[in-house]
């Protein structure tokens, strides 16, 4: 159990070194008013894939709680911030594919969604290696 704890650690820290190049990202996006481009039909595609990768991301977070193996919480968490980053990517797909010419709604909504993704990662990885140490594993 204290090697899985270890892991689990090593996660978070991971998770929020990954979260800056996540923020990064974000910022570059809204400044330069950019986004993700899918042809045809595969945006449809993507949109399902997307609100599928969330739902069952959260859905397994939960149940993994119960279970007393920080390896397979870990991995849970890291699935649900890979869903999220689909959720973003989808979302500046679809405004630049529907949104028309507003680019001040496409920054905003791009910035608060990728705000509320950058907070829910770093809150993931805060909580892990919390966790780590207050179980003195760290």
């Amino acid at each position: 159990l204290i090697l899985e704890f270890r892991r689990y650690c090593m996660c978070g820290v991971v998770l929020l070194l990954m979260n800056l190049p996540l923020i990064g990202i974000v910022i570059y996006i809204v400044n330069e008013n950019q986004g993700f481009s899918y042809p045809g039909v595969l945006i449809y595609a993507m949109a399902a894939y997307a609100f599928y990768a969330v739902i069952t991301a959260v859905v397994n977070v939960v149940k993994f709680r119960k279970h007393e193996s920080p390896v397979m919480s870990a991995a849970k968490a890291i699935n649900l911030t890979a869903a999220l980053v689909s959720m973003l990517s989808l979302e500046t797909a679809m405004l630049a594919r529907f949104g028309g010419d507003d680019s001040a709604l496409r920054q905003i909504m791009t910035a608060s969604t990728g705000t509320a993704v950058c907070v829910i990662v770093l809150g993931m990885a805060v909580y892990m290696i919390a966790i780590c140490v207050l179980r003195g594993v760290m």
